[in-house]
């Protein structure tokens, strides 16, 4: 009684860590690459070359795999400096609303940069967070 006690103990330790595992890969796999957020970058809002206001831009890049999200990661330093550049290098402001981020616009430009940094592939989306905007104080 007591060896089959002992041999099935010896089995049940054999066989959790093999359910434990599968379990895990299976999960790994069922949540695929997650996206990668970048610092916030503060952009000026500049109309008729006069500062009006500041906005919050927060971007988020998914990765097309596991590995493109440690790449990304590890070019994060060179994406926000050309990203914060590129904010400034020339209006966000919208032509027919001087209040309002141009999103497609911006979107569109930060675009262009993610492909000169990032291989190709390595990135399938570029997302913007909800931009915030904060007028300055009169």
């Amino acid at each position: 009684m007591r060896r089959l006690a002992t041999l099935l103990f010896v089995a049940a330790l054999a066989v959790s860590p093999i359910t434990v595992h599968a379990a895990e890969a299976i999960d790994t796999k069922n949540r695929g690459p997650v996206d990668v957020e970048l610092p916030p970058i503060i952009a000026p809002m500049i109309v008729a070359q006069r500062l009006e206001s500041y906005a919050y831009i927060t971007v988020s890049l998914t990765p097309s795999s596991l590995n493109s999200a440690f790449l990304i990661r590890e070019k994060i330093p060179f994406l926000q400096d050309a990203f914060l550049r590129e904010l400034n290098k020339a209006s966000i402001v919208k032509t027919d609303d001087a209040k309002t981020v141009d999103s497609a616009a911006v979107k569109g430009r930060l675009e262009t940069k993610m492909k000169q940094i990032l291989p190709a592939g390595t990135a399938t989306a570029l997302k913007l967070a909800p931009i915030v905007v904060t007028p300055l104080q009169p």
